[in-house]
């Protein structure tokens, strides 16, 4: 593998490291309702009087944290190859079950605005994390077999 592929492949790793902490991070601000820094109030993605099935949130949030857990593994450090398919399995599953996750979201809030007699802003943001979270499966697969570049 060349140098130069092997540096964007870290590159990526960095990245996907980023994306888990965001993960978290959003979780935690569903969670909690929103969160309240001293200088910024960051509300929560759903607004709570629109919200008619919390723990459907609550269950996406619980998934984000686990999903965020899955990216902060240590993937080139797992030396069993049985071992490493599995949980590879695991993160394709998780990962299609996020974008999902997200393509069901940008749906409520088109239903929402449409029956607020609004429009829907585009959904930017969703976009943004289906693009990262389906950027996870090629990452991990080619950071532990690097000869499927070639």
């Amino acid at each position: 593998m060349h140098e130069t592929a092997a540096q964007r492949i870290r590159y990526g790793r960095f990245i996907a490291l980023g994306f888990g902490v965001f993960c978290l991070l959003l979780a935690l601000n569903e969670l909690l309702g929103g969160l309240n820094l001293g200088f910024a109030k960051i509300p929560p993605r759903w607004d709570p009087a629109v919200v008619t099935f919390p723990r459907a949130l609550r269950a996406e949030s619980w998934f984000l944290i686990a999903y965020a857990g899955l990216l902060f593994l240590p993937w080139r450090r797992i030396t069993s190859a049985k071992v490493w398919n599995r949980l590879f399995v695991v993160l394709c599953v998780a990962s299609l079950i996020f974008a999902f996750a997200m393509i069901s979201e940008v749906m409520a809030k088109n239903y929402v605005a449409q029956a607020a007699g609004m429009k829907a802003r585009i959904p930017v943001f969703q976009a943004v994390l289906l693009f990262l979270c389906l950027g996870q499966i090629p990452l991990e697969l080619f950071s532990r077999k690097p000869q499927l570049l070639d």
